[in-house]
């Protein structure tokens, strides 16, 4: 219980919208993150999400990785000539990491949040209430206005595991993560109909879940100015359990229980609502996924890096269709560490994300954008014991727009971040 209590404290705090990933996925896992998106081939403390194969290649010793990233995030729904927003911010969202040395033997731990859509908050209503008013009109169904809507989705992991040189370039690394999830979804909606009928939507829903994954990594080392990272994650199974129950009855005890089930059977087959309905329980997997990277040392001054990652989300598990019509997703980055002089190092990156999402597959609840994302950060070597870093990322999501609700959806977010490395 206590261990339950934890993870739903730091889900809390991890208000986060997806900015790096594909569907539920969220690759910003630290600060670093946020200078240069390229971090599978890096050897670091960083490794301990991206590289855990790699962090055997670090001096020996006991290393603590305490992250924070602030999110000003602007998103945006639009029909019909009506606008919803949200512009709610993630001002405190932690993860950690730790790696110990030994050897030819390390071990690494990383605690965030794996995937999830964050909060939001859009006032006045969402797109969908547009819409049921559009599909309605041969009832003269008419959207009225409602209050705030929350949605609130995260995914809280640990992960640890060991890792190993194999011989004296290869190394190797296995691991496990826990994850704990948990989306809700809250808000009212009202509708007039006919003459003088009146239609309640009512919802307050909370879907939980927890799951096992594995993880495994390969990390090729020649020589101290290259390196190749590799990670592969299996699918992680999460049947959601559903414990909905006002929606039916807001519009029974509303618009009677005729139209009141005339309007839930219409809501029953929407795709932006039918998984918040007790209805919608089932898996909603999160996919595996496979991860490539490389560092190069140019120079004593210079290094590139470039990584992608590759999400299986067609093949995963969903038992009401969430992950129907997506392709599997990915994403490729490139970036850079300029050393300025011992104390001072330069960072910056780009990242184009294919979220596997598109016209077909975009609602209110799930509209994952395709985006660019141009970095930078800078890291201060204060000591030989202690690194500071600041870190910021513009992300520009492409608009995309619903084939058959005609909702048009757009995110901007600024993340900040900032961390200290310890050496003990």
């Amino acid at each position: 219980m206590r261990f339950k209590q934890n993870l739903i404290l730091l889900g809390a705090l991890l208000s986060v919208r997806a900015m790096g990933g594909s569907i539920d996925y969220l690759s910003q896992q630290d600060a670093e993150y946020l200078a240069h998106p390229a971090m599978v081939g890096k050897i670091g403390v960083s490794g301990a999400y991206y590289n855990p194969a790699g962090t055997v290649w670090l001096e020996d010793g006991t290393y603590m990785q305490i992250n924070n990233q602030t999110h000003i995030k602007n998103y945006s729904m639009e029909i019909d000539g009506a606008k919803f927003k949200s512009d709610k911010p993630s001002p405190v969202v932690p993860s950690l990491q730790i790696v110990k040395k030994e050897g030819n033997t390390a071990y690494f731990f990383h605690a965030g949040a794996i995937a999830g859509g964050g909060s939001v908050a859009y006032s006045g209503g969402i797109g969908t209430f547009k819409n049921i008013e559009q599909q309605l009109s041969m009832i003269g169904a008419k959207y009225t206005g409602g209050s705030t809507i929350h949605g609130q989705s995260y995914y809280v992991a640990i992960q640890g595991g060991v890792a190993r040189k194999i011989t004296d370039t290869w190394s190797l690394a296995v691991g496990l993560r826990a994850v704990d999830a948990e989306r809700k979804f809250k808000g009212e909606g009202n509708f007039d109909y006919l003459s003088s009928g009146k239609a309640k939507f009512d919802i307050d829903s909370e879907r939980t879940a927890f799951g096992i994954a594995g993880i495994l990594g390969l990390n090729y080392h020649p020589n101290d100015r290259f390196n190749l990272g590799m990670r592969y994650e299996t699918e992680t199974k999460l049947d959601f359990d559903n414990s909905e129950s006002k929606l039916k009855s807001g519009f029974v005890n509303s618009a009677g229980p005729v139209m009141g089930n005339v309007f839930y059977s219409y809501i029953l087959k929407n795709p932006a609502i039918k998984q918040w309905m007790k209805e919608g329980s089932g898996e909603r997997n999160l996919p595996a996924m496979a991860a490539l990277g490389a560092s190069y040392q140019a120079t004593e001054k210079l290094t590139l890096l470039a990584s992608g990652n590759y999400y299986f989300i067609k093949e995963a598990g969903d038992d009401i269709g969430n992950y129907d019509n997506h392709d599997n997703g990915y994403e490729v980055a490139v970036g850079l560490d300029y050393k300025l002089n011992p104390k001072w190092t330069l960072m910056t990156g780009y990242q184009y994300t294919d979220t596997g999402a598109n016209e077909n597959t975009y609602t209110d609840t799930d509209y994952a954008l395709d985006a660019n994302m141009y970095s930078m950060g800078v890291k201060y070597k204060y000591d030989e014991q202690l690194d500071l870093m600041a870190t910021y990322s513009l992300v520009d999501y492409k608009s995309g727009t619903n084939v058959n609700t005609k909702i048009t959806y757009n995110k901007k977010v600024d993340a900040f971040g900032l961390a200290a490395i310890y050496k003990f």
